[in-house]
């Protein structure tokens, strides 16, 4: 593998993001309120947990910084697997296993593998039945009484405000997936280089992603929308520009 597709990309935007190197958006670097439950969770648990969509292993490593027993970092990307793997401090690189495939259709598990799995700004790329056969593997995969930590982008961002009104319309007419919109690239500064953001997104939030949850056999220990607290203008609105959950294997 050529060297120079081995360099994680420089952060950007104030150090609150990294693009990835396979035209999905970017990593982001702040810590949000579901996240931080998660780095909690590893630490009491100190037990073996999943992550979904890993990039570049910057929570991999808080997980194992934390006290995580194992971390199994799951990517698409060959080359953000590689960096992450060479990422991850020495004293750590027996704790961490690397799984390469595209979840979920490519990624298996046997049934309760993980005390916890944890995913971040990976759902609102999939579209409703992608996300329901991602909750159902992720029951299997999870233990009796394991968690699911979930991260999504919401609707209310800046650089999103103008389609607020149409989502709110959707959600008061009863729309299963209010929040799925198209031609994505259109609301993406130039400088931000649109080509390298995926056209259609399905923004969640607390009443679907609860929904969802349960469908697949959780119960929903939190729900909510919650704050972006990094540097990064375009992605702050009004307090609201998370959508997160957790949810609990019974």
């Amino acid at each position: 593998m050529p060297t120079d597709a081995l360099k994680m990309p420089d952060p950007i935007e104030h150090d609150s993001l990294i693009p990835t190197l396979n035209q999905q958006g970017a990593i982001w670097l702040y810590v949000d309120a579901i996240s931080q439950a998660y780095l909690d969770f590893a630490g009491r648990s100190k037990g073996t947990l999943l992550e979904i969509a890993a990039g570049y292993g910057h929570m991999v490593i808080r997980a194992l910084e934390a006290g995580a027993g194992k971390v199994f970092a799951n990517e698409i990307d060959a080359r953000q697997l590689a960096i992450l793997k060479g990422r991850v401090p020495a004293g750590y690189a027996d704790k961490v296993v690397c799984c390469l495939g595209e979840f979920p259709d490519h990624v298996e598990f046997p049934e309760a593998s993980f005390d916890g799995v944890y995913t971040a700004r990976l759902f609102h790329f999939f579209d409703g039945e992608r996300i329901r056969a991602s909750l159902s593997k992720m029951h299997r995969w999870v233990k009796p009484a394991g968690k699911v930590f979930l991260v999504s982008d919401a609707i209310y961002r800046t650089v999103f405000k103008a389609w607020i009104p149409t989502y709110e319309r959707r959600v008061a007419a009863g729309d299963a997936w209010p929040g799925v919109f198209h031609d994505i690239r259109s609301r993406v500064p130039d400088d931000l280089h649109p080509e390298n953001f995926p056209d259609t997104m399905n923004f969640l939030d607390p009443t679907v992603l609860s929904r969802e949850l349960s469908r697949a056999g959780f119960r929903v220990e939190v729900a909510g929308l919650f704050p972006y607290t990094g540097n990064f203008a375009l992605a702050r609105l009004d307090g609201r520009e998370l959508a997160g959950a957790v949810g609990v294997k019974e």
